[in-house]
């Protein structure tokens, strides 16, 4: 079966502060997941193709919700909050933490998780967690590397060996900027959720 998504027909569902106010659903799931300052709103925005969609700030930790859109009336995608914030109070951080692993541990678990890592720096520690919790929970996972048209050449090359080393494979480089890596990200959307749904 070939899957066409119209990824301009993206429609904002809702936001909910506890997984159970989930809404019921018969459509595949991708969550995205990433530090609170990854540039995840800007690059839903640019996988939706349509600008300000997603919610977007200059101060990181701002998605401290489960935001639910939906595509082309085929798919669910779930923007996790950020994790990692350092200056968030350590009870709300906790209560992010209960928020994503509450929603990766219900039955309405995510087909695919895409774990957002900025190109800049690699992997995080708070990133590499994420993704050991992942493989733990046998939840599979998809690395996206943001903000890559900031480094070019041998650092570039550099920056992909050092993260394919830390990951076991190499991540999609993409940036919000050009729209680099953004039509092989959709192409990887549908790839490993509508096979594995099918």
């Amino acid at each position: 079966m070939t899957i066409s998504l119209q990824w301009p027909n993206t429609q904002f569902k809702i936001s909910v502060a506890d997984a159970k106010q989930f809404p019921e659903t018969h459509l595949p799931q991708i969550a995205v997941a990433g530090h609170s300052n990854v540039g995840k709103s800007s690059l839903l925005n640019t996988l939706f193709a349509r600008k300000g969609l997603v919610k977007t700030s200059k101060n990181p930790g701002c998605t401290r919700l489960l935001n639910v859109f939906e595509v082309d009336a085929q798919l669910m995608v779930v923007d996790l909050p950020g994790y990692g914030y350092a200056r968030a109070p350590k009870a709300e951080k906790y209560k992010w933490a209960q928020l994503i692993e509450g929603y990766l541990k219900s039955p309405k678990v995510a087909q695919l998780v895409l774990v957002l890592l900025d190109f800049r720096h690699g992997p995080k520690d708070s990133d590499l967690q994420m993704i050991e919790w992942l493989n733990e929970a046998g939840i599979r996972w998809y690395p996206v590397a943001t903000k890559a048209d900031k480094l070019e050449g041998n650092a570039k090359r550099k920056r992909v060996k050092e993260m394919f080393d830390a990951l076991g494979i190499t991540p999609i480089l993409t940036s919000s900027l050009n729209n680099v890596g953004v039509e092989e990200l959709r192409n990887i959307i549908i790839q490993e959720v509508f096979t594995a749904h099918d």
